[in-house]
């Protein structure tokens, strides 16, 4: 895997600024740090585990990122019980992410992410983390052609709601952007310095 040696970046900076995070992601044990292929995870689709500081430089049994890449199955619980991270990013596997069908619950990928968000999303929304000033942001890697566009829904008591749709040009560096602002860590990385943030979506903003 093509693994970082860089600290530039956001979890390192939530760390160094006393936030909490965690990742949880669909098809992992969380016996140990989920760097290879296993089933329908993978791991191209978790950031978290291409930096060596999160590792421990590629070693599966890497603490820091055992305790940090969680088994997406926790959610639920630690939703319950009031104890999640400030920062939580979720990975479905490649059956609920509309990568595949093979081996997944029908022929249609696109119908297995909608059938996964659909029992998914009502226990994030009905939780008192979302409710407390939460925000949850639903967004895709990709889109059909090679620039997009790609889908994003932003769910959250401070958004601006009732359907509101933005005529603003987005970047995935958009959405760096806003949790960095959100957040308040610095420097901004790569080319969140150059991008728009997301606060035309957001009735309240940092």
């Amino acid at each position: 895997m093509h693994h970082q040696a860089t600290s530039d970046h956001l979890a390192t900076q939530f760390e160094n600024a006393g936030i909490s995070w965690k990742t949880y992601q669909e098809g992992i044990t969380g016996t140990d740090c989920p760097l290879t292929v296993r089933g329908h995870y993978a791991p191209k689709h978790n950031p978290f585990v291409y930096f060596d500081d999160l590792t421990d430089t590629i070693d599966p049994q890497s603490p820091h990122c055992i305790q940090n890449v969680r088994p997406y199955p926790e959610l639920a619980g630690d939703l319950a019980a009031g104890n999640v991270s400030q920062y939580i990013f979720i990975t479905p596997d490649q059956c609920h992410d509309m990568h595949d069908s093979s081996g997944c619950e029908t022929p249609d990928s696109i119908m297995n992410g909608d059938l996964w968000l659909s029992r998914e999303i009502p226990q994030i929304l009905n939780s008192d983390a979302f409710a407390n000033g939460g925000a949850l942001f639903i967004t895709w890697d990709e889109g059909e052609g090679d620039n997009g566009p790609i889908g994003m829904i932003v769910l959250s008591p401070f958004a601006v709601g009732g359907g509101y749709q933005s005529s603003i040009r987005y970047t995935h560096s958009s959405t760096l952007r806003t949790f960095q602002e959100i957040f308040g860590v610095t420097p901004l990385l790569g080319d969140a310095a150059n991008a728009t943030n997301l606060s035309d979506l957001f009735a309240t903003y940092p």
